[in-house]
């Protein structure tokens, strides 16, 4: 896109945006081209040809302004793609005429740096609502910038496409990539590494007894405390728990003209270990220089520290003590575990 329609596409000033098709500048040049003959050859027929060329122009203009008018567009929900990987979102284009339906409408939101693949609707009625998918595929991770709505057409002829921008606010957050991980790549979870929790569930230690239910292992029977009761009782243990993980990440530019590029994988690797411990039920938090996210577990976790590792910024600093926030942010607990990623 050149610096002209770029500025065109982003100012408020021009209401409608306009951009030609190869058979669009054809009819263009060649209706200029018989307007030109026509005035230094004075043949009325070459004046009737160019009319009705400039006159199909009009008449395209006309149409594919009328179809687009009485739309509106959906905003764009809120999605957490991930960078380098398509991913679908659902719009929705309502039309809010009481006659004339619009044909050939398309639709996307107006991101800086995404490439999206527009929701097509061969037809939307009059008073009616039809939903889409529109794709949407981003370099890398960090905030986008929402700028609008936009809905477009190239409706009758295809000689150009006109689009209208709706207005629209908010940010796209693009999580890093994950990737599974395999046992060597974790952190180690061993008997010492465990602790119990006040819940019944599959650890060591002795919770409480209960009635015996369908699929309760046999051997935990108490065959003592069952002599007598109409139902036989059995052993319930507590719920073991793997110690809680720090994932701390050095978020500082290192040396040599790849170091962005190295602190973008560590950024990688941060995630990957935060998604498979969650997954594998551990209790994982995230601190880098400049941010943490408290310790938690569930799905819920997961989105809060792909959150912050989306935003996480690349710092310059000098060598010596990078580390040092980080450990003073830790303190010392035994508790946790502290596994450092390190570009």
């Amino acid at each position: 896109m050149g610096r002209l329609s770029e500025f065109v596409w982003r100012s408020e000033f021009f209401p409608r945006k306009l951009s030609f098709f190869r058979e669009g500048w054809i009819v263009f040049v060649v209706s200029i081209g018989l307007g030109i003959a026509a005035v230094n050859t004075g043949n009325n027929l070459l004046y009737l040809v160019f009319g009705l060329s400039l006159a199909l122009i009009i008449i395209s203009g006309i149409i594919s302004e009328s179809n687009l008018r009485g739309l509106k567009c959906s905003a764009l929900p809120q999605v957490r793609p991930v960078a380098g990987r398509t991913s679908t979102v659902a719009l929705t284009v309502s039309s809010q005429r009481s006659r004339f339906p619009a044909f050939a409408i398309e639709a996307w939101p107006s991101v800086d740096g995404a490439e999206v693949g527009p929701a097509l609707f061969l037809d939307v009625r009059p008073g009616d609502s039809v939903t889409g998918a529109c794709k949407m595929t981003f370099p890398r991770r960090g905030e986008y910038p929402v700028r609008g709505m936009v809905l477009s057409t190239a409706f009758p002829f295809s000689f150009f496409r006109k689009s209208l921008i709706l207005p629209a606010s908010g940010f796209v957050v693009v999580h890093p990539r994950t990737h599974d991980l395999v046992a060597s790549e974790l952190p180690p979870t061993s008997e010492g590494d465990e602790e119990h929790r006040p819940l019944s569930g599959r650890g060591q230690e002795l919770f409480g007894v209960r009635e015996f239910r369908e699929g309760d292992n046999p051997r935990h029977l108490l065959h003592k405390r069952s002599a007598g009761r109409p139902e036989p009782v059995v052993r319930e243990f507590e719920q073991a728990a793997s110690r809680a993980v720090w994932i701390a990440l050095v978020n500082v530019l290192p040396s040599g003209p790849d170091g962005a590029d190295r602190v973008e994988r560590a950024v990688e690797k941060a995630a990957s270990l935060a998604v498979n411990l969650v997954d594998g039920g551990r209790t994982v938090g995230v601190v880098s220089v400049g941010g943490i996210v408290s310790l938690g577990s569930g799905s819920a976790q997961v989105n809060r520290i792909l959150d912050f590792l989306a935003t996480v910024p690349l710092l310059d600093m000098n060598p010596p003590g990078i580390e040092e926030p980080i450990r003073a942010t830790l303190g010392d607990d035994p508790r946790a575990f502290v596994f450092w990623v390190r570009p």
